[in-house]
């Protein structure tokens, strides 16, 4: 039975306009746009009277200023948006610690004395799906293959592997792969599952703690209340 875990998480600040692209181009285009009025000032006050100088370029100047300012202005407004839906996501991020997950994902720790447990989906009835199971190297240490009907499959391993050994305690990942009575492939996946006990926000999407392992928040394909344990 998953056991909840109440961990307390920071949530993620949104950055400060202040120190936004968006406010430092508005600090550059303010202080070009003040130089270019005093060289306008200084341009009108020694103009020669008799060939004044031409308006249309003067005109076409202040649009192109204005034109900076409204994109600058554009850009800002993103930033903020951007800042508030980052926030959202940390604070809907939050949520989901204690609450039991399912996600794709094809990794999972295996401790002394448990086991891995995984889930995983044939679309369509196979009389051949492959199992395998490789280690953080790379390397192969388990393989088996069975058939299957159509629909989600629990698949639970003590960390025995082909040659009737028993692997290090360690993050493992699985595979499977599915054909059907023609030879063509199966559309199969790999989902983890456990409780979240904490959030990492230093990624965007922020990234849920399930057992150690990273989970992305976009993997996330259900979510329940954790079972409390009985005591």
């Amino acid at each position: 039975m998953l056991e909840a875990v109440s961990n307390t998480v920071p949530v993620a600040q949104a950055p400060t306009t202040d120190t936004s692209a968006a406010a430092s181009a508005k600090q550059a285009a303010d202080e070009n746009f003040d130089l270019f009025l005093s060289l306008l000032t200084t341009q009108l006050q020694n103009q020669d009277p008799l060939d004044p100088m031409d308006t249309s370029e003067m005109t076409s100047q202040l649009v192109q200023f204005t034109s900076v300012e409204q994109t600058i202005a554009t850009n800002s407004n993103l930033e903020e948006l951007i800042a508030l839906t980052n926030s959202q996501s940390s604070d809907n991020a939050v949520q989901y610690i204690g609450k039991d997950i399912e996600a794709l994902s094809t990794a999972r720790t295996l401790k002394e004395g448990e086991s891995a447990d995984w889930r995983f989906s044939v679309a369509e009835k196979s009389p051949e799906v492959t199992i395998s199971i490789v280690d953080s190297t790379g390397a192969a240490v388990y393989k088996e293959t069975r058939s299957e009907e159509a629909g989600t499959h629990d698949f639970s391993w003590d960390g025995s592997t082909d040659e009737g050994g028993t692997v290090a305690d360690g993050t493992y990942f699985l595979a499977v792969t599915a054909i059907d009575a023609d030879g063509e492939p199966v559309n199969t996946d790999v989902r983890t599952f456990g409780t979240v006990d904490s959030v990492d926000f230093t990624a965007s999407p922020p990234i849920l703690m399930v057992d150690g392992l990273p989970v992305s928040l976009t993997s996330v394909t259900a979510v329940s209340q954790a079972e409390e344990e009985a005591i």
